[in-house]
């Protein structure tokens, strides 16, 4: 069997005239897939050519990057792959020259020095098997704190299943936990770990902690808006699926492809419910008390 192929796309139906400036629909083999039968030489090249065609989208997105911002800044619209360009190429820069290094001068050892040191890998370079182990381990960490979400809504007389819907949702207000400025240390904490983000420590403090909540909460309703508007659930890759799972800590493992999308589905479903402004805080409230549901 051949391998499978994960999509990198970016404005999946054009509209007007092409902009050759901007990236185009990226399709490359990702070796890494379930459902395949692979010889080690096949899993070699497959893994030399995928971590190529990475660095070159990476160079693309690095090209669009500024035009992007641009945009944005004059309130401009924009697609979801453009924001994911947004929103990763920053980090990915810096690890363009160290991981370009290793494919070019010893593409072999890529899968073990990315093993090793997961960090040094671009976005653009990140596998299905890469994603779904990360996903594992970020999983395996909210799973040891779900006690505390739920030992928390106990505290406050909260019922888990309180925020499941819109209609809960849009009641939730007069506690602390649903408000950003008045949130505890100990719940900003919780939350923030939760999303993945860290803790309060000695390199983050509790000002900087909240404001790295506000952007990624504001981050995820501007996702959660795009998705929706380019019925994009429904053809997410596997790979990007589990990230954009991951991104708003539902969990994904043991999980198949329509139970994460279903999920993905309802998340989107709360926050971009009409006739309703649903605060996201809640809403990622409700993921947590719920997470092993």
């Amino acid at each position: 069997m051949g391998l499978h192929t994960t999509r990198h796309s970016r404005a999946p139906w054009p509209s007007g005239p092409v902009d050759k400036s901007e990236p185009a629909i990226v399709v490359r083999a990702d070796p890494t897939l379930p459902g395949q039968t692979l010889t080690l030489f096949q899993k070699i090249k497959g893994f030399v050519s995928f971590y190529k065609g990475g660095l070159k989208e990476l160079v693309s997105n690095i090209k669009a990057a500024p035009k992007i911002q641009d945009r944005l800044s004059k309130g401009e619209a924009v697609t979801r792959d453009e924001l994911l360009i947004h929103r990763r190429t920053p980090a990915d820069k810096w690890r363009l020259v160290p991981f370009g290094f290793l494919v070019v001068i010893i593409p072999e050892l890529i899968p073990l020095t990315i093993f090793l040191f997961p960090g040094v890998c671009p976005s653009t370079c990140v596998t299905y098997g890469q994603v779904a182990k990360m996903a594992a381990n970020s999983d395996a960490a909210r799973s040891k704190l779900h006690a505390k979400v739920l030992a928390r809504f106990d505290d406050l007389g909260l019922a888990p299943t309180a925020l499941a819907d819109a209609e809960g949702l849009a009641q939730a207000k007069g506690k602390d936990i649903f408000d950003l400025d008045r949130l505890q240390s100990a719940d900003l904490q919780l939350v923030s770990q939760f999303m993945g983000l860290g803790k309060i420590g000695l390199i983050n403090s509790e000002p900087q902690m909240k404001e790295r909540l506000a952007a990624h909460l504001e981050y995820i309703r501007k996702d959660d808006r795009l998705l929706v508007a380019e019925q994009a659930v429904d053809r997410l890759g596997l790979a990007e699926l589990i990230r954009a799972c991951q991104e708003r800590a539902i969990a994904t493992t043991g999980r198949s492809e329509e139970q994460l999308r279903v999920a993905l589905g309802a998340w989107t479903g709360l926050s971009q419910a009409r006739n309703r402004s649903l605060p996201m805080l809640p809403i990622v409230w409700s993921r947590l008390a719920l997470f092993s549901q």
